[in-house]
């Protein structure tokens, strides 16, 4: 007779559960350790966030991206930045700080020294998406940004132009740089592919014989050759200016 009781059903054995199957994918990793409470600098977060907005743009840079990155809690990132706008801020400053202006930038003529630091905005801003469009909506106020302001101002200095003509032609350089950037961020209208068609409409009407002959090198002319002919203008405005005061 079973335990249960004459009236009892038997005890059904508990169920087992079934194998796993011989191609059951494996278990996800863990997850990346987390460093210990306090090992994290103000500067290694810098340069993380670097490195994140040169691989993929500055949209991607967040909290928690950052922090994934890291190997650390967002709370432990809270205790250095307030957040992404602080996060912009110090991406752009650093970039201002050590990427831009070359450390023996002093020395050679000033127009020379205006297009190295020219060139070095476009190669640096160029090399980390979406900063250039932070800086035309927001700007950059950082101890980085205001050296480099420094250095452009003095720049112009040495040109020969007193203070106001000075800020009136940093106000054009900037303009000029940022502006060339953010449209071929956005849509050119000198974009040599999209004035080809310009071009090639008018080789095939008559009475458009400066156009016509224009059509080739329409076709290949380049936003850097525009660029440098814009930063010629520039520097031939600032000799001129300073020629006539002095």
């Amino acid at each position: 007779m079973s335990a249960t009781g004459p009236d009892e059903p038997p005890a059904v054995p508990p169920a087992v559960p079934p194998a796993v199957p011989p191609d059951e994918p494996p278990a996800e990793p863990p997850a990346r350790e987390r460093r210990p409470w306090g090992s994290i600098s103000r500067a290694q977060i810098v340069a993380a966030a670097l490195e994140i907005t040169r691989r993929d743009g500055l949209d991607a840079l967040t909290i928690r991206a950052l922090a994934a990155d890291l190997g650390v809690s967002r709370m432990a990132l809270y205790r250095h930045v307030s957040g992404k706008d602080e996060l912009v801020a110090l991406v752009m400053d650093a970039i201002a700080a050590h990427d831009v202006v070359p450390p023996d930038l002093g020395t050679g003529p000033w127009p020379d020294r205006l297009r190295r630091i020219a060139g070095g905005m476009r190669r640096e801003l160029g090399a980390y998406p979406g900063t250039i469009d932070a800086l035309v909506t927001r700007g950059n106020h950082g101890p980085g940004a205001l050296r480099l302001v420094e250095t452009i101002l003095a720049t112009l200095a040495d040109a020969g132009l007193d203070e106001r003509a000075a800020v009136r032609y940093y106000l054009v350089f900037i303009d000029l740089v940022l502006g060339r950037m953010h449209r071929e961020a956005h849509g050119d209208p000198i974009d040599r592919h999209r004035n080809a068609s310009l071009g090639a409409r008018a080789e095939d009407r008559e009475g458009l014989p400066r156009l016509s002959a224009a059509a080739p090198h329409l076709r290949e002319i380049t936003t850097a050759e525009v660029f440098a002919t814009e930063l010629d203008m520039l520097i031939r405005a600032v000799e001129a200016e300073a020629r006539d005061r002095g």
